[in-house]
């Protein structure tokens, strides 16, 4: 059988970084689907102010009014829950498996000014940082202009750029330093980076978690 180029076939991939395990997943949501969460989430930025760096709290503000997509958001965290225990099959560590959603949050690279892109958003920043107080981190790539705008890995003065495809999602330890390669503005006008956030905690400090976040 001759393989179409154009027909991208990738399932799954892990591999270790530093001793760090990452984990990607390929061509998940359908484009139905993928336009569903983009109008939730341009839809909750229409009725709450919009952070500088582009982001909204999923769990803090869309959870609580009727969301339009409920099927695809469904569909979205069935998926979400997959990969999870499929990261915990391929590196040998079932407790993984026992970890719960803590937060849930969109960053949208949007309506950026140069000025703004420049002083707090170009790759060499220095934007780098972690998630001490979670565990494990899931990236899905709702949208982006092209893979090169990934996220950059970075642990013991070594850092690699995972490419951010379209329609993927990259796991990894939240402890490592990390931060998103955002397309410039120019780019972005046309066609924008949106990602969707997930953080995992394990089930003893879900509680500690919420209560903390709720105030």
């Amino acid at each position: 059988m001759t393989h179409d180029p154009w027909v991208d076939n990738r399932t799954t991939t892990h591999w270790s970084f530093c001793g760090n395990e990452l984990y990607r997943a390929y061509n998940l949501l359908s484009d139905y689907d993928r336009e569903n969460l983009l109008w939730e989430i341009d839809d909750e930025l229409k009725q709450h102010d919009d952070k500088w760096d582009r982001c909204t709290e999923v769990t803090n503000y869309l959870v609580r009014r009727k969301l339009v997509h409920m099927q695809t958001w469904r569909l979205f965290f069935k998926l979400v829950k997959k990969h999870l225990y499929n990261y915990a099959n391929q590196i040998g560590d079932p407790e993984i498996r026992k970890l719960k959603v803590a937060s849930c949050w969109a960053k949208r690279m949007k309506g950026v000014t140069q000025k703004l892109y420049d002083r707090q958003l170009y790759i060499n920043y220095g934007n780098t940082h972690k998630h001490e107080h979670f565990d494990l981190g899931m990236i899905y790539y709702l949208k982006n202009p092209s893979r090169i705008y990934g996220t950059l890995i970075e642990n013991d003065d070594r850092e690699i750029i995972i490419p951010g495809d379209e329609n993927s999602l990259l796991i990894h330890q939240s402890n490592v330093n990390h931060q998103p390669v955002n397309p410039e503005p120019m780019v972005a006008k046309d066609y924008y980076r949106c990602v969707l956030v997930v953080d995992f905690v394990a089930p003893y400090k879900l509680e500690y978690y919420r209560s903390v976040n709720n105030g």
